[in-house]
This record gives structure tokens, sequence and C-alpha cells, in this order.
């Protein structure tokens, strides 16, 4: 009964990891986010072992599965802001190398006046 009650508390810290990272997505905070990340991913382990030796009862699949559905859900919307955040990153990178040719382009006439010529 222990390693079920294990099992469920396990479930429980993911989930409250997962919001952290969730709020940490929708309030723009990727370093910190990032910082979770490896913390996220152990824990996924620490469950997966966790399930792998342990026999699920009904009465806990039942308690858990509301877990892995609000797990599924917050999962879906960090990977949707990140990949917003992503695109927001590649626009910028395409805005600065459009800035740098530009720059580029018109350095090369620094130091020269330019005259209108008769056409």
């Amino acid at each position: 009964m222990s390693a079920n009650l294990d099992l469920l508390r396990r479930y429980q810290q993911l989930l409250m990891l997962s919001n952290t990272m969730l709020t940490l997505a929708k309030q723009s905070q990727w370093d910190q986010l990032i910082g979770h990340e490896v913390g996220y991913v152990q824990a996924v382990e620490s469950v997966t072992q966790a399930v792998a030796t342990t026999a699920l009862p009904a009465a806990l699949q039942t308690q858990i599965r509301p877990l892995l559905t609000q797990l599924l859900e917050n999962e879906t919307l960090i990977k949707t802001l990140l990949a917003n955040r992503m695109e927001e990153l590649r626009a910028l990178v395409d805005q600065g190398n459009q800035q740098k040719n530009v720059t580029s382009a018109y350095g090369r006439f620094s130091g020269n006046v330019l005259y209108p010529t008769d056409s």
C-alpha cells in the first residue's frame, strides 16, 4: 500500500513541477523554465521506474488518471508556447540578418560623397 501512496505522491509532485513550468512559459521566463527542465525529466524517470515496479490497482489508476490528463495538457501548452517563442526568435534573427546586410551594403559607401548625375 505504501508503494501505491508513494507513486501517487510522485505523480502529484510531477504535476506541481509541470504547473510551475507552464506558469514560467506563460510569463515568458524562458531561462527559469529551462532551469526546471532537468528536474522535470528526473521526476518523469522516477515515476516511470516506480510504475514499472508497482502493480496499479484500479483505485490508484482512477486517482492517477486526472493527474496524467493534466500533465499531458500542460505539456501540450508548454510545447505550443515554446514553438511560439521559437518563431519570435527566428523573426529576430531574420531581422538581425537583414539589418546586418543593410549595414554592410551602406558601409561600403561610408566616406564617399555621392552626387546625382545628369542623365
